[in-house]
């Protein structure tokens, strides 16, 4: 973000606050500090400044904060892996995937599982114990999936080296210094480990204080490197970004990101933190309303116009300049697979900006057209459906291609490419919901 120092004034703040509450998001607070000074504070009854609020998924930057500190305390290296520290779960044959994974994978939301591993409303399996007794779906450190059981059981990997709650460790070690709430703690699960990927129960002000601190921490410190920018996520066809256990929402910004609208964003060359509670569950896109409007009314002017040419339907952008590292042409063998694909490769035509997704399913043999920077319509394989379709290097082993059906069937089909030595990962996603079923899930070479 080419931001700009710009000095908040009560009118910016008291226009995002009405920009938000325009939009009906049931708010619970709304807190904004620059340069360390609180200059904003409001608070919706019946909460108010000293109430402690579920935090949710914000819980994970604070589990990724005492992994930090395990790591500077020399107790663990990021590139360790996690079944060296729970043999006790590990079933009697490990999957090699499994055995693979390190806490940083874990850390980037790239573990080797395509969702969360535990029931949360079961009471007879533990929760740490099913991420080891899950089957593994794809390699590990290749694409970015949601799974809250990976913070978990790096909360349990602390609270297992240290002999303490995970809450209690950090404010020893870190929180306490900035005046974070004696009152606060992080639920947990039914076997007595702290819920790291959710749990915590705190104030507004602790995550104000907490994104204060952060602005504060020395480039080459665990924290700057936790909040930059290192797993692309493409979940909805937006340029976010994650760190470790951080989101990056917005270039030139961090954030911690709790479902229902509970947000801590930190926008470092404005020296700005701006926090907000709510619960927007069952509002479909209400957090994004919210990050829209800091985009809109506090960072105004921050940001530079998006120069993709404006298209009926949206394009991927690339963000990665370099020599992708996929062996163009080749066809990778896959793995075998419930709905038989049997190989899969990409080319490319850099004179024209366009790539061929091939693959063969059932013994047909497919060609998916897509073009980079711009929409190239076709027609979808075996299904002879009208599409647009784009795609975009993400970094050198990514390519997402996003296809657009416009025919009769008005949805999209999504594929993520992750290519590296070992071979490639694809990650398939559809949102038509009575055919394209063979469009789900992984394959791996």
């Amino acid at each position: 973000m080419a931001a700009k120092m710009r000095e908040l004034t009560e009118q910016n703040m008291q226009e995002f606050v009405k920009e938000v509450e325009k939009r009906k998001i049931p708010l619970h607070s709304v807190l904004i500090a620059q340069h360390g000074n609180l200059l904003y504070e409001k608070y919706y009854a019946p909460y108010c400044r000293n109430k402690l609020q579920r935090m949710f998924s914000v819980t994970k930057s604070f589990t990724s904060l005492a992994i930090g500190l395990l790591e500077q305390e020399g107790k663990i290296s990021l590139q360790d892996s996690i079944c060296g520290y729970f043999p006790e779960y590990l079933p009697g044959r490990v999957h090699p995937w499994l055995a693979e994974m390190t806490i940083e994978n874990m850390l980037k939301m790239q573990t080797c599982y395509n969702m969360t591993t535990y029931n949360k409303t079961s009471t007879t399996e533990n929760w740490v114990r099913s991420f080891f007794q899950t089957e593994p779906t794809h390699r590990p450190g290749t694409l970015f999936m949601y799974d809250t059981s990976s913070s978990h059981v790096l909360c349990a990997l602390v609270e297992k080296l240290t002999g303490e709650k995970m809450l209690d460790y950090l404010k020893e070690k870190l929180l306490r210094q900035i005046g974070f709430s004696e009152e606060s703690y992080i639920i947990e699960d039914p076997f007595g480990t702290s819920m790291g990927g959710s749990g915590l129960m705190a104030t507004p002000e602790d995550l104000l204080r907490t994104g204060c601190m952060l602005l504060k921490q020395e480039k080459d410190s665990y924290a700057a490197r936790a909040t930059e920018p290192r797993t692309a996520t493409q979940l909805d066809g937006d340029d976010r970004w994650y760190g470790y256990q951080f989101w990056i929402p917005m270039e030139g910004t961090f954030a911690m990101l709790g479902l229902g609208g509970q947000i801590m964003l930190a926008v470092p060359e404005m020296d700005l933190v701006v926090v907000t509670t709510a619960d927007t569950q069952g509002m479909g896109g209400a957090e994004q309303m919210i990050l829209a409007a800091v985009r809109e009314v506090l960072l105004k002017d921050c940001f530079p116009e998006n120069d993709v040419e404006k298209t009926t339907l949206p394009v991927l952008r690339t963000v990665f300049e370099g020599k992708p590292c996929a062996d163009f042409g080749k066809k990778y063998p896959l793995l075998r697979n419930r709905y038989g694909f049997t190989w899969c490769g990409v080319t490319f035509s850099e004179a024209n900006q366009k790539g061929v997704l091939s693959y063969e399913i059932e013994g047909r043999e497919c060609q998916l057209p897509f073009g980079i920077g711009h929409l190239e319509e076709g027609e979808f394989p075996i299904y002879k459906e009208k599409c647009a379709s784009s795609g975009a290097w993400i970094d050198q082993h990514t390519l997402f291609i996003f296809c657009w059906l416009i025919g009769e069937s008005v949805a999209s089909i999504r594929f993520r490419l992750y290519f590296s030595e070992d071979g490639l990962t694809i990650h398939m996603n559809k949102t038509e919901e009575t055919k394209y079923n063979e469009y789900m899930g992984f394959l791996n070479s």
